[in-house]
């Protein structure tokens, strides 16, 4: 509504101008003049508009154009028989007599009008369609990523029990008391994985927190076999930076599985933490019996290490991907880093 009106409000002056300068017509006169046909004219467009634009709107733009090959020209003849009648009934000034030279220009004029302006029509709704397409689109990717995020957070929670509570059966035949204290620390555990399960990021503190309790839990398994570091260099307010919720426990749990678990020694693991004034580093390694290929990641689909990874590039992009590396001189690395006290992307 508020182009069309520009739109015919600034066709009139400037029609009215022209009109003015060319045929030495006071102002007042020629901008009377096309005020009364340019209202003819509009209200003409009101039905061809709800027609061409509203009704078909979905329709083969050639089945528009051909509607628009038969009304535009008897829109140009109804708006300037109109002004004659309008003239002639309501002022009785007889114009058609006066401008019967300029008729098929002032016809032309008309149709000229017809084309410019269903044009535009055309294409602000056209721009607007897309604007709607881009819309769905992005709330249709966000509903998906809403919808991956919560399966890969649910696959994380039950795997983390299968195995803790493995540990615990394990441990139950040599050891009840212990078989106990474990239970009491797991089921701590599983308060911590429960209560932030509906949230889409923690503080990295609360996860490096789980970790220590994790891997106290863990030590009771392993015994002397086991050696854990927790260590958070640099700033204390990098804890505040935020992280998916269980995030750390799936990469120390592949550390002490596929690294410390075969290993006749056992070995040490240790959880570092590091920040610079952009960016959080976090890295869990091991001196275990190492990774059993150069690229792990590529075949954990399906594991806890595959799905942290995917929770992390759809939380915070790919740069936010785990990185693996060999340790020295025994062992594995993975590591991974997420924008200081940045939210994740939208």
């Amino acid at each position: 509504m508020a182009i069309a009106a520009l739109f015919w409000g600034l066709y009139t002056v400037l029609y009215a101008l022209l009109i003015a300068r060319g045929e030495g017509v006071p102002f007042q006169y020629a901008i009377g003049g096309q005020i009364i046909s340019n209202t003819i004219l509009a209200l003409y467009s009101v039905p061809v508009w709800w027609l061409t634009v509203r009704e078909m709107d979905r329709t083969h733009w050639g089945w528009v154009l051909v509607v628009h090959g038969i009304v535009g020209p008897l829109y140009a003849w109804l708006g300037l028989e109109s002004y004659f009648l309008f003239f002639s009934h309501v002022l009785g000034v007889d114009l058609r007599a006066e401008l019967a030279g300029r008729y098929q220009w002032i016809f032309l004029a008309n149709g000229t009008v017809y084309i410019v302006q269903f044009a535009v029509y055309h294409l602000v709704r056209y721009v607007q369609r897309l604007r709607q397409k881009e819309q769905q689109a992005t709330e249709l990717w966000a509903r998906a990523r809403e919808q991956e995020l919560a399966a890969l957070k649910a696959q994380v929670h039950p795997h983390f029990l299968f195995n803790t509570l493995h540990s615990i059966s394990a441990t139950l035949k040599q050891d009840p008391h212990e078989a106990r204290e474990m239970i009491a620390r797991l089921s701590g555990l599983l308060r911590y994985a429960l209560d932030r399960a509906e949230h889409d990021t923690v503080p990295l503190r609360e996860e490096v927190d789980f970790a220590r309790r994790y891997l106290a839990l863990e030590a009771y398994r392993f015994s002397d076999r086991l050696d854990t570091r927790v260590d958070v260099a640099g700033s204390d307010d990098a804890l505040d930076t935020p992280v998916p919720p269980m995030v750390l426990q799936p990469l120390i749990e592949n550390a002490l599985t596929h690294g410390i678990a075969p290993s006749e020694d056992g070995g040490t693991v240790d959880v570092t933490v590091t920040s610079t004034d952009a960016w959080v580093e976090v890295r869990v390694a091991d001196t275990g019996v190492g990774a059993p290929t150069n690229n792990p990641l590529a075949e954990a689909e399906g594991t806890g290490l595959a799905n942290t990874n995917a929770r992390l590039e759809r939380t915070y992009g790919p740069d936010a991907a785990l990185r693996t590396a060999p340790n020295d001189p025994t062992g594995f690395i993975v590591r991974f880093s997420v924008p200081r006290n940045s939210p994740p992307q939208p």
